[in-house]
């Protein structure tokens, strides 16, 4: 089996969104340090460990995953440390959630192993979740 790759969100605009917010944050960092303003640097600080802190939490899913031999690869971006390579044999599962304050519109995700992957709307979310579920189990076939 060939590697096959999945983006359940753009990667490309996560990233570009995880890039842009560390290099505000670290534009006021260099700014405060040339004007050599404490409260500014502690303040810039502050904010560098909440971004990165916020692409690592739990409100941050992966948004690609690749399934191949070497097992599952899941990425949620360039800042973040909780990119993976999964065994094989990792269980899966897709989950419905509601979002929105009121709780009516449906999202989808996909849950292999203890991660979550982004949220997606519709029945053609639904369906590219449903596509990485079945590559894995056909990984697993062949693995027997």
């Amino acid at each position: 089996m060939t590697a096959q790759a999945f983006i359940i969100k753009s990667l490309f605009v996560q990233n570009s969104i995880m890039l842009f917010s560390l290099g505000a944050v670290m534009f006021f960092l260099i700014f405060a340090l040339v004007k050599r303003k404490p409260k500014h640097v502690a303040a810039a600080l502050i904010w560098l460990i909440i971004v990165i802190w916020f692409f690592n939490s739990p409100f941050f899913g992966f948004s690609a995953v690749a399934v191949s031999p070497a097992g599952i690869r899941l990425n949620y971006g360039v800042l973040s440390f909780k990119n993976d390579l999964l065994p094989t044999h990792s269980p899966w599962k897709i989950e419905t959630h509601f979002s929105d304050i009121k709780k009516m519109k449906k999202v989808y995700l996909i849950r292999i192993a203890d991660h979550e992957s982004m949220k997606v709307k519709g029945e053609r979310g639904l369906s590219l979740l449903e596509e990485i579920g079945g590559a894995i189990e056909n990984l697993k076939a062949q693995r027997g």
